[in-house]
C-alpha cells in the first residue's frame, strides 16, 4: 500500500515548504505603494512605479520555472532569496521615484520566483497531494494577511525603515525555509538526481525552446482548464486592487472601513482554502474550480448594486471564500497532469499569464470607466469575464473527478 504523502515527507521538509509559501512575499505590495506615495510623485509616475512590479514576472516566470526543473527549486529559490535580502533597504537609502521603479521591478521578480518555487515544490515533492497543497496555500494566504498588518504598524511606529524592516525579516525567514529543503526533489529528503552544476550567471538568459516547449503544455486539457481559471481569477484580483478600491472611496467608505473589507476578504480566503479538500471530494477538482471562478467573477460584477458597508462586506467575504477555494485547485490540477520534470514550467506558465492579466486589465478597465463611468464599468468588464468563464466551462465539461 502506498504510504500517505504526509507521512512520506519528513517534517523538516514539510515545514520548509510551508515556510516558503508563507514568507514568499512579505508585505512589499503594501509598503512599496506607501513608500512611493511618501515620495510625492505625480499620479502617472505612481502608476508606472506600481505597474513595474508585474513586468519582469510576466517576462521571466516561465524561465524561472524551467530553471527550477533543470537545476532544482532549492538552488534557484536561494539565489533569489539573497537578492530579496538586499533590495528592501535600498528603497529608503535611495529616495527617488525612478529608483523605486527600478527596485520594484526587481522585488516583483524575486517575490514571484519565491511563490513559483513554493508551488513547484508542491508538484515535485508533494506530488500534488490535495491536503498538503491546501496547507501551503493556507500558509501563503496567512502570510498575506499577517505581514501587511505588521508592516503597517511598523511603518506607523518607525517610518519607512520599520516597514521595509518587515520585508527584510520576511526575506530572512524565506531563506531559512528554503535552506531546510533537500538539495533534490525527493520527498524523503534525498535527491533523486544530484544537481550536476551550480547556478551560473549564464542561466539567467532565457531560451526560446524553453518557452515554446512550455506553451505546448496548454495542449493538456486539465492544464488549459487550470491556467484559464487562474487567469480569470487573477482578473478579479486585479479589479479588487484597483477600481474596487476606487468604488469604495466613491461611495464614502473611510480608509478604516476599506481596511476592514480587505481584512474580511483575506480571512474568508483562509476559510475557503481550508475547506477546499472536503469540497473537492464531493464535487471533483475541475467542477469546483470552474464553479468558484464563475462565482467570484459574478460577485465582483454586481459590486455597484451594493452601496452600504455591511452588504458590500458580505459579498466581499463570499467572494474571498470562493477565491480561497480556487487557489489550491489551480496548483493541484496541473501538478497532477504533468511529469515531475515539468512542474516548474507549468507553474511559470500560469504565473506569467496571470501577470499579463494584471498588467493589461486595469488600464483597459480605466478606459471603460472613462466612457461609461465606474459603476457601469463593473457590469461591462465583469460581464465579459463572466461570459468567457461560462464559455470555457461549457467547452471543458469536467469529468466526475480529476
Amino acid at each position: 500500500m502506498r504510504e500517505p504523502a504526509s507521512k512520506a515527507i519528513p517534517l523538516r521538509v514539510r515545514l520548509g515548504i510551508y515556510g516558503t509559501g508563507m514568507f514568499a512575499d512579505g508585505a512589499s505590495n503594501v509598503i512599496i505603494p506607501l513608500w512611493v506615495l511618501y515620495l510625492d510623485p505625480s499620479p502617472f509616475a505612481f502608476g508606472i512605479v506600481i505597474g513595474a512590479r508585474s513586468l519582469l514576472p510576466f517576462l521571466f516566470s516561465i524561465h524561472g520555472g524551467v530553471l527550477m526543473d533543470r537545476l532544482g527549486a532549492r538552488q534557484v529559490m536561494l539565489f533569489f532569496a539573497v537578492i530579496g535580502l538586499i533590495v528592501p533597504f535600498l528603497f529608503p537609502l535611495l529616495p527617488w521615484v525612478w529608483v523605486a521603479g527600478i527596485l520594484n521591478l526587481v522585488i516583483g521578480l524575486t517575490s514571484t520566483m519565491n511563490w513559483v518555487g513554493a508551488q513547484t515544490l508542491v508538484g515535485q515533492v508533494m506530488r500534488g497531494d490535495p491536503t498538503l497543497t491546501w496547507q501551503v496555500s493556507f500558509g501563503n494566504r496567512f502570510g498575506h494577511f499577517v505581514f501587511p498588518i505588521l508592516a503597517g504598524a511598523m511603518w506607523d511606529a518607525f517610518g519607512p525603515w520599520g516597514g521595509f524592516g518587515v520585508i527584510f525579516a520576511s526575506a530572512v525567514l524565506f531563506m531559512a525555509s528554503a535552506a531546510m529543503l533537500p538539495r533534490g526533489s525527493d520527498a524523503g529528503g534525498k535527491a533523486e538526481a544530484p544537481e550536476t552544476r551550480p547556478f551560473r550567471a549564464l542561466d539567467l538568459l532565457p531560451r526560446l525552446e524553453d518557452y515554446t516547449r512550455t506553451f505546448t503544455l496548454l495542449g493538456i486539457p486539465l492544464v488549459a482548464i487550470a491556467v484559464a481559471g487562474s487567469v480569470l481569477n487573477i482578473g478579479v484580483g486585479a479589479i479588487q486592487g484597483s477600481f474596487f478600491i476606487a468604488y469604495m472611496k466613491d461611495i464614502g467608505l473611510t480608509g478604516t472601513l476599506i481596511g476592514v473589507v480587505f481584512a474580511g476578504l483575506n480571512l474568508s480566503g483562509l476559510a475557503g482554502t481550508a475547506g477546499m479538500t472536503p469540497l473537492a471530494r464531493r464535487t471533483g477538482d475541475v467542477w469546483l474550480l470552474n464553479a468558484t471562478v464563475v462565482a467570484a467573477i459574478a460577485l465582483i460584477t454586481v459590486t455597484p448594486l451594493f452601496v452600504a458597508f455591511l452588504p458590500l462586506l458580505a459579498i466581499t467575504v463570499l467572494r474571498g471564500f470562493m477565491q480561497g477555494v480556487s487557489q489550491p485547485l489551480m496548483i493541484v490540477i496541473p501538478s497532477k497532469s504533468v511529469p515531475r520534470e515539468s512542474q516548474g514550467a507549468v507553474v511559470g506558465l500560469r504565473i506569467s499569464l496571470n501577470r499579463l492579466m494584471q498588467t493589461v486589465l486595469p488600464p483597459v478597465m480605466g478606459g471603460v470607466v472613462a466612457v461609461v463611468g465606474i459603476e457601469n464599468s463593473f457590469y461591462w468588464v465583469g460581464g465579459i469575464l463572466l461570459v468567457v468563464s461560462c464559455g470555457l466551462w461549457a467547452v471543458f465539461r469536467p469529468p466526475h473527478s480529476t
